[in-house]
């Protein structure tokens, strides 16, 4: 059987403190620079893109630390980032390093493939989906620098949210996101009819980028 070429291969993280009930989220701003705009103001797994022959990661857990590394850095967005128009007011660099370690602290939960009919030429895609489960402690740091206007990240916004709030709609999340929320907690999420795609759980998340070799090849974005 031909194997599907995968655009990209996305790493990310399903953050949640047992003892709130809370969920930590990235969040779209106004400055998001992607052809999906209705993404504005909808959260999102925290994590990344993995894009062969641009990327130098091994495996999908390099690619999230990676991501969580730069994102939790203190430091401002590179220029074409969609928080670049921002002005930010960090949070201390004792507070983000907290986060960020505890954020690395992931464990392998499940890989999801995604197919986009809508785009032209179709793009294929694999999500592979890591937990972490952060303490109230670092979930009163977050929300704490939340309601003093200050930043943890250097792109975009992070939003703290309970399931009811992502079941409600409350707000919407982007593309798959509600999708793996959903799978994950065994509830409905509902998601937008403009992301158009299919979706369907491949099974644990693999050691490294060979391991997908037997099922899919990636697309080289070196030759673009």
């Amino acid at each position: 059987m031909e194997k599907a070429i995968l655009n990209h291969h996305a790493s990310t993280v399903l953050a949640k403190c047992e003892e709130t009930g809370e969920f930590l989220f990235g969040k779209y701003d106004e400055g998001y620079p992607g052809k999906n705009k209705h993404w504005i103001g909808r959260v999102k797994l925290l994590g990344g893109n993995y894009f062969c022959g641009k990327d130098k990661d091994i495996s999908p857990r390099a690619t999230l630390i990676r991501e969580i590394e730069e994102e939790f850095s203190g430091k401002n967005a590179a220029e074409g980032e969609m928080s670049v128009s921002q002005t930010h007011s960090f949070a201390s660099l004792d507070e983000i390093k907290k986060v960020r370690e505890a954020l690395s602290c992931i464990e392998p939960f499940q890989d999801y493939f995604a197919h986009f009919p809508a785009l032209k030429p179709i793009e294929y895609a694999v999500q592979s989906v890591y937990r972490v489960f952060i303490s109230k402690q670092i979930m009163n740091i977050i929300k704490e620098n939340l309601e003093d206007n200050k930043s943890l990240i250097n792109e975009g916004c992070l939003a703290v949210h309970t399931l009811d709030d992502i079941v409600a709609g409350n707000p919407m999340t982007q593309g798959i996101t509600g999708l793996i929320m959903g799978h994950a907690e065994k509830k409905i999420v509902p998601h937008c009819f403009k992301d158009s795609f299919s979706f369907v759980p491949l099974g644990k998340t693999r050691e490294n980028y060979l391991a997908y070799s037997d099922i899919f090849e990636y697309f080289n974005h070196s030759k673009k």
